[in-house]
């Protein structure tokens, strides 16, 4: 699941100040490797717990644990630290309306006949060991995992990551909390850093956002409270939407009350290292219009450099680092 699916300006792993003001403006995009769907996949059903839950216990078996796989960028500096690939898993329940690959969403299931493609832990592995030493190289790289909603599949992703660290690469994901204890006991001890987008503060605007319900913000919350129990480094994602018209009263994110108890977020929960704005882009609005779905967002405004800048300087302001 990740919201800014576009390449942003390669940054560093390191946090900065506000002031410096990278990423004040929209992103370009960068290529994806989509992967080819697989035959007759309707029949064989959705497969989102990612294979044998039994098998990825065992580490010397784990590599033939199997997951549905949105696609992949092998080469990135962004979601993560130092250089990284990018796996983007299939499925996610969530609506949220600014979605850049509603395409991996339940919601696009009806309209794709063969969403994703089946590939196992050791077909991940080996598209790491043809780049590992560009990821070994750079402070930190690795593999990231998101989505869709890469929870959705804890198998499979526990067991990419237990491998990903046997050839020495760091593993983050990248995802908007799902699941419950079960499995967050089974992803978490095997994630270096993860990259949460909370969506918003606010319970009820993260559900016009999301198109979901209090449970599902309320697990976003019990995820972030794990997180820090675990002292897991984490970062806070925060989509910025700052389009005045009052078509978007439901969906804008740059007030002061929204900011605040963003900010509010991260200071409470000693794991967040920093937030990291994503500014608002429509680069996948066009997948909503090819799948049948309604865009809520149509005709929003990206954030200019100037209210960018602005909430930076507010989050800095209550004490709060921002990555940039």
């Amino acid at each position: 699941m990740r919201d800014d699916d576009e390449k942003a300006q390669p940054k560093s792993p390191t946090f900065c100040f506000a002031t410096k003001r990278r990423g004040a403006f929209p992103p370009r995009p960068r290529p994806i490797v989509f992967l080819p769907p697989e035959r007759n996949y309707a029949a064989r059903g959705l497969g989102l717990l990612g294979g044998d839950p039994a098998s990825a216990a065992d580490i010397e078996d784990c590599g033939a644990v199997t997951g549905r796989v949105h696609s992949i960028d092998t080469f990135t500096a962004v979601d993560g630290h130092g250089i990284r690939c990018i796996v983007f898993l299939q499925g996610c329940e969530k609506r949220c309306a600014f979605c850049c690959n509603v395409d991996s969403t339940h919601a696009a299931l009806a309209k794709t006949p063969n969403p994703g493609r089946t590939m196992s832990v050791n077909d991940i592995v080996e598209i790491l060991k043809r780049n590992r030493k560009y990821y070994a190289s750079s402070e930190g790289g690795g593999l990231t995992l998101s989505g869709g909603e890469c929870l959705l599949q804890p198998a499979f992703v526990e067991a990419v990551a237990i491998k990903t660290h046997e050839i020495g690469l760091t593993v983050a994901i990248d995802t908007a909390a799902s699941g419950d204890a079960e499995t967050w006991n089974r992803v978490l001890p095997h994630v270096d850093v993860v990259l949460l987008c909370v969506k918003s503060s606010s319970l009820e605007k993260y559900k016009a956002i999301t198109g979901t319900t209090e449970r599902e913000y309320e697990t976003m919350r019990a995820f972030l409270k794990e997180l820090n129990r675990r002292r897991v480094k984490t970062w806070l994602r925060f989509v910025l939407m700052s389009d005045p018209d009052s078509r978007f009263v439901d969906f804008r994110t740059n007030d002061e009350n929204e900011l605040r108890g963003l900010a509010e977020l991260a200071k409470t929960h000693e794991c967040v290292e920093g937030i990291e704005l994503l500014p608002y882009h429509r680069f996948g609005e066009f997948k909503f219009s090819e799948l049948g779905l309604e865009y809520k967002l149509e005709g929003m405004r990206t954030p200019d450099a100037e209210e960018i800048h602005a909430a930076q300087t507010f989050l800095q302001s209550q004490g709060v680092t921002v990555i940039c």
